[in-house]
């Protein structure tokens, strides 16, 4: 019998979604790093070039946290409800986030993905009244359609091919703008249609899942490492990486499940649970820490020694401070900015 029912929520969260943040934080890390060693002054040609990371990791992680935030959308917005003042909480947990995006866009000097995810969560609150299964029809349908674009237009923007069709460039501009909004929509709409609590009632079929998912996915990965053209390479990624993330998913999910598991992961709930204070976190290491080591190390060995570092170090104080606390850092100032008053951090 299993020890732990993961999915009883703890002080009204769902444990698992926490650990799937956790989990995509790791990854987005190891792929955030090379961005933050060019910043620190090191030529990307001095930096190992791993294929393995954009094969197993780029675009993977990020995807899983966006479609995270359409599930914590989801929540939310079902909570506020009950509150009777869902699109007042909503529309101000929009704008906070927005607020603590800029702030972080202008420490790293560019853009963020948090504004970005900010305004995709205030077209979803237009489209939210549409029956769930049918708007998560509509955005599979965008999501296979981006993938068709990308894939046209690749001799256009890799191939050196001039004059690229108008109605190709046109599509390559929506894909681009709507792909946080796809998978955010995608969360959105899976929560609200309860796949995750079915997942959990059907054993069975998640296994099956687990199983036709990995076996793509394995075959996916072995050919990108494979194939050397560049062109069905990038046509392999581009088709594996939705499956490869719900793979993901599914094979953490399944992992939580089991005793071993469930004590591997438990780390991931607190380091997940504070993930905004956590992203924040780790772009304090790569603008304010990294570059202070970056003329001292190699960077090859840096670069891992800067992630494991930073993975123990967030995960250790993520538990400790949830031991003592109710809330993040981040988190706590964004919930009081929500909801217009103050809460007790302690617990």
């Amino acid at each position: 019998m299993r020890e732990t029912t993961l999915l009883i929520p703890q002080q009204n969260r769902i444990v698992e979604l926490d650990m799937l943040r956790g989990f995509a934080l790791l990854g987005i890390f190891l792929v955030n790093i090379f961005n933050f060693f060019q910043t620190a002054g090191v030529s990307s040609e001095l930096l190992p070039n791993f294929e393995w990371v954009d094969i197993l990791l780029t675009g993977k992680f990020y995807a899983i946290f966006s479609l995270l935030f359409g599930v914590g959308s989801a929540i939310f917005l079902r909570r506020a409800k009950e509150k009777g003042k869902p699109y007042r909480y909503y529309i101000r947990r929009m704008i906070g986030l927005a607020l603590i995006g800029l702030l972080h866009a202008m420490i790293l000097g560019g853009g963020d993905v948090l504004v970005s995810y900010a305004l995709v969560g205030m077209v979803l609150l237009a489209l939210h009244k549409i029956p769930a299964n049918k708007l998560f029809i509509i955005t599979f349908t965008l999501h296979v359609l981006g993938i068709m674009v990308n894939i046209l237009s690749y001799d256009w923007l890799y191939g050196g091919k001039p004059d690229m069709p108008l109605i190709l460039d046109v599509s390559l501009t929506v894909t681009a703008l709507t792909s946080f909004l796809i998978y955010f929509v995608e969360g959105f709409t899976l929560m609200n249609m309860e796949v995750l609590e079915k997942l959990m009632e059907r054993p069975a079929l998640h296994k099956r899942l687990v199983i036709v998912l990995g076996t793509l996915s394995v075959g996916t990965i072995i050919a990108q490492f494979l194939v050397t053209a560049h062109k069905p390479g990038h046509i392999l990624l581009i088709v594996s990486q939705p499956i490869i993330m719900v793979f993901y998913i599914l094979l953490l999910l399944a992992f939580a499940k089991t005793s071993i598991g469930n004590t591997l992961l438990k780390p991931l709930q607190s380091y997940g649970k504070m993930a905004m204070s956590n992203y924040l976190g780790q772009t304090a290491v790569g603008i304010f820490i990294l570059p202070l080591f970056v003329n001292h190390y190699q960077p090859g060995i840096l670069l891992f020694g800067v992630c494991i570092f930073t993975w123990v170090l967030q995960i250790v104080i993520s538990n400790v401070w949830l031991s003592r606390f109710a809330y993040g850092p981040v988190e706590w100032i964004w919930r009081c900015f929500t909801y217009g008053r103050l809460f007790s951090m302690r617990k």
